[in-house]
């Protein structure tokens, strides 16, 4: 049986506003709802309905609420980053769908934190980072590095790239910032994101990418930030920019190299002490110095590099030879299991996780609220506790 009609309760400006928002055409859409174009514009146009079924197939492809359709007017529109730079950073002329709804919501998120807060009575913290926009790179990253707090000496206590991650994850919690990690996005559209929005500002990783490489976009992405601009960032530096968004796409990786990799800590390795300009580097030698700075071989390449330990040519050569070694590994390892309550913790990242699992535990929110914000069934909740109590998640 098609059971009763929907017409005329569905609204069908709701229909069409919710594909929109997620930079998704009809041709698209209909494929994925898995009906013919001329029907979707039928219930577009108000011609026509969809059943219930498709109407929950409609809901899950542009990652809305069924409810959500049978509201009589379309929502306030959401605050947009302001300077978000995605079309002259992206491959294509809008962000494909996977990647809108990311960002879409993640600001619902923000929006559900700051709601809490007015709940409670309590603050967001303060963003806590404060680095004046026209200093030197190498300076700015030793305030980054200091006003985050991470040592060498915590660095010595950390035993992979995952626990690398972690930490600096952490610290950038700390400082009043979601960090959240976003899947099913290609890394040559985003690698990494951020919403200047404050308070809680948001930075999303890529989950694709590897977590030395999540490190530095995320440092990358702190100093967008800390210059209160918005910004879609991908891996293809030879994109087409303007002049002012390419000067701070440098200046954005230089600072993260000089907070990962301080030139003080490199130029006391007795090795990158004698070396000259034209110094060529085995992989065994940069291996050991990607342990102990716990960032990848190219930004320590990079890093000789502006030290003149080395040559441009010989750069360019292990560059190109690191990104295929990347895209082989990616091929051949495919995405890495990762447990569901490790990856609703992930996902939200530790402070909001954190943030919603107390308002629920106070009985601030519902657990329809908590399942809303968080992604997830309350049959979850408690590994999901577990899992942000433990130390494994990255």
């Amino acid at each position: 049986m098609a059971g009763p009609s929907l017409l005329g309760i569905v609204n069908p400006d709701l229909l069409k506003w919710a594909r929109i928002a997620c930079s998704m055409d009809e041709d698209t859409a209909a494929k994925r709802i898995a009906v013919k174009r001329d029907k979707l514009d039928a219930w577009e146009n108000g011609a026509t309905a969809p059943t219930i079924t498709q109407l929950r197939k409609a809901a899950l492809v542009y990652h809305r609420a069924v409810s959500f359709f049978f509201l009589n007017e379309r929502p306030a529109a959401a605050r947009k980053p302001t300077d978000f730079r995605q079309i002259e950073l992206s491959a294509t002329d809008h962000a494909t769908p996977e990647l809108a709804n990311a960002i879409r919501e993640a600001q619902a998120k923000r929006d559900s934190a700051l709601d809490i807060y007015r709940e409670i009575e309590e603050s967001p913290p303060e963003f806590g980072i404060d680095i004046e926009p026209d200093t030197p790179p190498d300076d700015a990253g030793t305030m980054l590095l200091n006003q985050l707090g991470v040592t060498f000496v915590q660095r010595d206590t950390w035993s992979d790239d995952y626990a690398a991650l972690r930490a600096w994850r952490t610290a950038a919690e700390a400082m009043g910032i979601f960090v959240m990690q976003v899947s099913g996005v290609s890394l040559d559209e985003m690698r990494g994101c951020s919403l200047a929005l404050f308070p809680l500002p948001i930075v999303l990783l890529n989950s694709s990418d590897r977590p030395l490489g999540r490190v530095f976009t995320l440092l990358h992405e702190l100093m967008h930030l800390a210059s209160r601009q918005s910004a879609l960032c991908d891996v293809v530096e030879e994109r087409r920019r303007t002049a002012d968004a390419q000067r701070i796409e440098v200046y954005c990786n230089r600072v993260a190299g000089a907070a990962l990799v301080p030139d003080r800590q490199l130029l006391s390795d007795p090795d990158v002490a004698r070396a000259g300009h034209a110094a060529q580097w085995s992989d065994e030698k940069l291996g050991e110095l990607r342990r102990r700075f716990w960032a990848s071989r190219e930004v320590i390449l990079r890093r000789l590099l502006i030290l003149n330990k080395t040559s441009q040519s010989f750069y360019q050569q292990k560059r190109e030879e690191f990104r295929l070694e990347y895209a082989q590994l990616r091929e051949e390892r495919g995405s890495r299991f990762v447990p569901f309550p490790r990856r609703i913790v992930l996902g939200n990242g530790r402070l909001l996780t954190g943030l919603v699992i107390d308002a629920y535990d106070s009985r601030v929110i519902t657990g329809s609220a908590l399942s809303r914000i968080l992604g997830t069934k309350l049959d979850h909740l408690p590994k999901i506790v577990a899992e942000l109590q433990g130390r494994d998640a990255a």
